[in-house]
């Protein structure tokens, strides 16, 4: 750690730090967890909001998501015109999956469940409504110059982010994440021959 702190210039806090083991024996942990004095940790836990987990990401992890949007959809309907909740929803509601979004591949049900939060508010001014809508969603998510309101549709701007981690990876961006991937996940294999693991 010392190390790391002299190469860095970062000192970390080791009361809120944990170390995350995978295929270590017992011994082999106790021994690192020992000379680090650091806790072990387990997984599920959130880094940044994200969910850390070692398995496929399910609807339950991405319960915070969900309930952030209803949060937000249920303080700003008050008194806003239909144009008002419009500029909103472009604007606060959708930004606030972004991240998200771009980190992983969103369960199909999450992201239906965020497009009838969206559209409800829209609408109706409220997070979550069993009416319909005046204009079906997907012409709704048309661009502007077609006839739509240029909403991005939850699932299409989902795989359009993931979709831009893979272009970083096949260009080979000058970053330590993509060489990482490269070298470790891809090692001689092409991004699209590279076996699913």
């Amino acid at each position: 750690m010392s190390e790391f702190a002299t190469i860095s210039g970062l000192m970390p806090n080791l009361d809120k730090s944990h170390i995350f083991f995978g295929n270590v024996s017992r011994e082999a942990k106790l021994r690192i967890v020992n000379l680090l004095n650091i806790q072990e940790g387990t997984l599920p836990v959130r880094y940044l909001g994200i969910p850390l987990i070692a398995s496929k990401l399910t609807h339950m992890d991405c319960k915070v998501l969900v309930d952030k949007l209803m949060k937000r959809t249920s303080w700003l309907c008050n008194s806003l015109s239909f144009g008002g909740r419009l500029q909103l929803l472009a604007s606060v509601l959708f930004s606030i999956q972004v991240f998200c979004c771009s980190t992983f591949v969103l369960p199909v049900a999450v992201t239906k469940e965020c497009d009838s939060i969206l559209r409800s508010f829209l609408w109706h001014g409220v997070g979550y409504s069993k009416k319909g809508g005046k204009v079906a969603w997907r012409k709704v998510c048309c661009p502007k110059d077609v006839g739509g309101l240029g909403i991005k549709d939850f699932r299409a701007w989902n795989h359009a982010a993931i979709m831009k981690i893979g272009l970083d990876i096949c260009r080979i961006k000058e970053s330590v994440w993509t060489k990482w991937c490269n070298v470790v996940l891809l090692k001689d294999y092409n991004f699209w021959a590279a076996p699913i693991t």
